[in-house]
């Protein structure tokens, strides 16, 4: 039944936000598909935070709330005359594009492993430390209280100071559904607007349909981005509002600013990262348009910027400070030391922890040294373009080497597993993969497919600007990706888990990235890199905890549980966690005395139907709870307990105690 009532829902806000773009006429599919996106998400949020100030966000209101405006938006599309969408050279230019058989190529490694991580999405819960720590629980504490607002008592600021927007979406997957298995559709169909605002952007500044289609498909293969798309997470929410504002932003017409500044709004209220990307949002859409057009588009930057500061207004008025309280990690690193690490893990070069190289240095080295003997030789010789070519590999190679060799090394480990198990060998590897070596949606950078198009096609875009053959706005486009890491790098302590904040930089990147084309090895290449790294993407590290999550081995009862997979990730503790999940009813009352950054999700079952409070610092259990759980790290005086009434049901080794009322 809460799939049924989610996916009517679902339908009928897709039904109101395409009459609502159809009325507003715009000129190509791609707007269209674009303006969809954007009213939609802002039809669920406007919905969800209306109810929320009545603390009336339920399910019927929710659905009652979503018929009326399609009722309302229909009635508008009919009085204006019915107007349809131009859709219909959509199919002939998609088959276009896929004409060139590296599109094609890429279109279906996209594809497969795509539909793969939506299977994953939907059999397996989520698991991601950020996930488990504040943008579930917050979205469950939501649908909870009945509203979008401040939790009592949270353990964690984050649950209540960071902007909603994207575990808004997920909450009201939750309300409809009664679960939190739909939650990684949001970031999926987010991926999805991304990657057809790349293409109406790569259009707009002049690449062929299949140049245009090719960037947008290698964005969805970046290993990050992949890796990230099931999950409940939002970088990706975020990088699709600002890319499909960037789209409208370069357009003409009064319509696509309303949009422009709807999208702004939106990424905004999503998430406080967005401030890396709007200098280079501004820089693009300036060196875009007309210097007539400037100041309609700085009005309309203002009124998006102020209408998606909303939280921050509520974190003033419930703490006194926009940030509501969260505080960052001071720079510690000096700046330069900053970068540095923060460029390293761009470019693929470092390993897990940042303390030192994926691989040794020397290894390419030495073939970037023999590529600038061969280029200087030639270049004497009377070829400089051959030279350049031949400079231009021999630095490829160097950034490639260190995942090519590590990509070696876990091969070899493959067939050593695989000799011992038919009893050829009797040498077996004691680590699944090399010493600092790991993918994951918080760690990983873009993979390296992403480092040979950046660079590789780099070329080809200065050259055609050069040439004005592309205009000035394709190389801000590509700047944007060293601007971002430089500017994350500057404001904030490195951290290797912050490359998923410049997603908005590369999906700008990936518009000019199809170039890439005109050099047909260059393109292979990519696709070849990009097909081994989702290969061992997905049979290492999704899903969660890892392996191929559809082979039987790794679809045991145990394994595939729930609170093994929560428990496997990072912090967790199998023994509570498996005592949430099967010894306490799923209808009970839990009172929480948890620290910070302790994982608060596994309190709730499947069906979200249990409810969740917290106890403050130094003060009593809600009398409604049922059962206290009491946190690592967090004391618990037995004697006062006992002498109230509660009785000690589990203390694991891990410092979790579970305590049930009698």
């Amino acid at each position: 039944m809460g799939t049924l009532t989610l996916g009517l829902a679902f339908a009928l806000v897709l039904a109101t936000a395409a009459l609502a773009a159809s009325c507003l006429r715009l000129r190509s599919a791609v707007g269209f598909l674009l303006a969809a996106y954007v009213l939609a998400t802002a039809e669920i949020v406007a919905i969800s935070l209306g109810l929320s100030i009545v603390r009336s966000l339920t399910r019927p209101a929710v659905l009652a709330l979503v018929v009326v405006v399609f009722v309302a938006v229909a009635a508008v599309w009919w009085w204006l005359e019915r107007p349809r969408p131009r859709l219909a050279h959509l199919g002939h230019a998609l088959r276009d594009a896929l004409g060139d058989r590296a599109v094609a190529a890429l279109a279906a490694l996209a594809v497969a492993v795509h539909l793969y991580l939506l299977v994953v999405s939907f059999a397996l819960p989520q698991s991601l430390a950020d996930t488990l720590l504040y943008h579930l629980p917050r979205a469950a504490l939501w649908k909870q209280q009945h509203a979008v607002a401040y939790v009592l008592d949270a353990p964690d600021q984050r649950i209540n100071a960071f902007p909603p927007v994207a575990e808004i979406e997920a909450m009201v997957s939750m309300v409809l559904s009664n679960g939190d298995r739909y939650v990684g559709l949001v970031q999926l169909l987010a991926l999805v607007a991304a990657c057809a605002a790349i293409v109406g952007i790569a259009r707009r500044i002049g690449l062929s349909r299949s140049a245009a289609l090719f960037g947008a498909l290698a964005f969805a293969t970046f290993t990050v981005v992949a890796l990230q798309a099931p999950t409940a997470l939002n970088d990706l929410v975020v990088a699709s509002l600002l890319v499909v504002c960037a789209y409208f932003a370069i357009g003409s017409s009064r319509a696509e600013l309303g949009l422009c500044a709807t999208a702004l709004a939106l990424a905004v209220g999503a998430k406080g990262t967005v401030v890396f990307a709007l200098p280079i949002l501004a820089v693009f859409v300036l060196a875009s348009q007309p210097r007539s057009r400037w100041w309609p588009l700085a009005a309309t930057g203002a009124t998006g910027l102020a209408a998606g500061s909303f939280w921050f207004v509520v974190n003033v008025v419930e703490t006194g400070n926009p940030r509501g309280g969260v505080t960052f990690d001071p720079a510690a690193d000096p700046m330069l030391e900053r970068v540095r690490l923060s460029f390293l893990d761009l470019l693929e070069l470092s390993n897990t922890d940042a303390t030192g190289y994926l691989v040794s240095p020397r290894w390419g080295l030495a073939v970037l040294t023999a590529a600038c003997i061969v280029g200087v030789v030639v270049a004497v010789r009377g070829r400089p373009r051959a030279g350049g070519v031949a400079l231009l590999i021999g630095v490829l190679a160097f950034f490639a080497t260190p995942l090519l060799v590590t990509w070696v090394r876990v091969a070899d480990r493959v067939l050593a597993h695989a000799r011992s198990a038919v009893g050829l060998g009797s040498r077996e590897p004691t680590t699944r993969l090399p010493d600092g070596f790991i993918e994951s949606p918080m760690h990983s950078s873009y993979g390296l497919a992403f480092v040979v198009l950046f660079i590789g096609a780099g070329v080809l875009v200065v050259d055609d600007v050069r040439r004005r053959r592309l205009p000035v706005a394709a190389l801000v486009a590509l700047a944007g990706v060293p601007t971002a890491v430089l500017l994350s790098a500057l404001a904030l302590a490195y951290d290797p888990q912050r490359m998923r904040y410049v997603a908005f930089a590369v999906a700008l990147a990936a518009t000019v990235l199809g170039t890439a084309l005109r050099v047909r090895p260059l393109a292979w290449t990519s696709i070849a890199l990009a097909t081994v790294t989702l290969a061992v993407a997905v049979a290492y590290f999704v899903p969660r905890p890892a392996g191929l999550a559809l082979l039987s081995e790794n679809r045991t009862p145990e394994r595939s549980a729930r609170w093994f997979v929560q428990a496997e990730s990072g912090n967790g503790d199998l023994e509570a966690f498996r005592f949430l999940a099967e010894r306490i009813p799923a209808d009970a009352t839990i009172a929480l005395d948890v620290a910070s950054n302790t994982y608060l999700y596994p309190a709730w079952d499947g069906g979200l139907r249990r409810t969740v409070l917290f106890v403050p610092v130094g003060g009593p259990v809600p009398e409604d709870a049922e059962w206290l759980v009491v946190g690592p790290g967090r004391p618990a005086d037995e004697d006062r307990l006992a002498a109230a009434g509660w009785a000690l049901e589990l203390s694991s080794p891990r410092g979790w105690r579970i305590f049930s009322r009698a």
